[in-house]
């Protein structure tokens, strides 16, 4: 029998349905009302967060987030339904990378602060050391995490010419490249030139860049954050910068988002961010390129093709959140 599948509305949907979809598969499209009135009737959800109405479904054993990273009220519910099986997506892990990239350069290199003066007609000043940037080639650059961002970043950093250390939760010893533990995060920082963090947002790594690990980085150090803002203590960080105790840092991910459909008017932090020179931000965009739904809505259907054939494919580990 073909696995029966209820698809929610999300900004893949339309891409999803254009798709030719594999025997073994009967998807149908829903909106929220309609999953709740059919929500008997699949095996298989694809959702964010859906609510326990959804989780309860008489027939579901699985749950696919069509995007990176779990919400904590998804793992909680989850969690306490041991029958159910949540499936993550990593379709973005180049594209979040090379928006990682871009802000490490653009803070290494003092692209935006240079662009700010010349738009003033000011070509700064290149006996300032404010103004010189940090030449990568040769450095070390330590990713706080190591998934599929992380793997997509190590080639790229590479080619800069940067020796690439990675920090995970539980360390290859075989690896071919140096892997850091828990209890080596604070070595590992204190020899890094760039830190790169796409660590999924759980108890466990919340606040894992506090006061004490930003002090171990060099004053040369860049940090760049794509996973998620609480990774990394929102005071501490914009006192290291304020004070410039590290060269600066690429932010993608925040502590303060707008409410939906609110675009304006919302700064991201209860800290004044946007006034320092050295901090290049960017409104939780990693993976807004062209046609990213259709890169989600393929990547959940390589996934129900894996499912329908009796495999498993990105299964969420619900004690640590990935």
């Amino acid at each position: 029998m073909a696995l029966k599948v209820l698809w929610l509305d999300h900004k893949s949907t339309p891409y999803a349905k254009r798709l030719e979809l594999p025997a073994g598969l009967d998807v149908r499209f829903v909106s929220q009302e309609e999953a709740v009135a059919q929500r008997d009737w699949p095996e298989v959800l694809v959702a964010g967060n859906p609510d326990e109405t959804l989780l309860d479904g008489a027939e579901l054993r699985r749950v696919i987030v069509p995007w990176a990273g779990i919400a904590g009220a998804l793992r909680e519910r989850a969690g306490a339904r041991p029958h159910l099986t949540v499936h993550n997506s990593h379709y973005n892990g180049a594209m979040v990378a090379q928006h990682a990239l871009a802000l490490l350069l653009a803070c290494s290199n003092r692209i935006v602060s240079a662009d700010r003066l010349m738009r003033r007609g000011d070509w700064g000043n290149d006996e300032d050391e404010r103004y010189l940037g940090v030449q990568l080639a040769g450095k070390v650059a330590l990713l706080l995490g190591y998934g599929s961002i992380g793997q997509a970043l190590r080639p790229l950093l590479e080619a800069l010419g940067m020796e690439v250390r990675a920090y995970r939760r539980r360390p290859e010893p075989d690896a071919d490249i140096r892997q850091y533990g828990e209890e080596q995060l604070h070595e590992a920082l204190a020899d890094a030139d760039a830190v790169l963090v796409s660590l999924p947002h759980t108890p466990a790594t919340s606040g894992l860049l506090g006061e004490e690990e930003l002090a171990l980085l060099k004053p040369t150090a860049v940090v760049v954050n794509v996973g998620r803002g609480p990774l990394i203590d929102e005071r501490a960080l914009y006192q290291a910068l304020a004070e410039e105790r590290i060269m600066g840092a690429g932010i993608d991910v925040w502590y303060r988002y707008p409410k939906e459909g609110v675009r304006t008017g919302v700064f991201p932090s209860e800290y004044p961010f946007h006034e320092l020179p050295n901090v290049v931000m960017s409104p939780h965009r990693g993976n807004d390129v062209l046609d990213w739904p259709l890169a989600a809505a393929e990547d959940v259907v390589k996934t129900l093709t894996v499912l329908a054939q009796g495999e498993e494919r990105n299964v969420v580990d619900l004690r640590s959140g990935y």
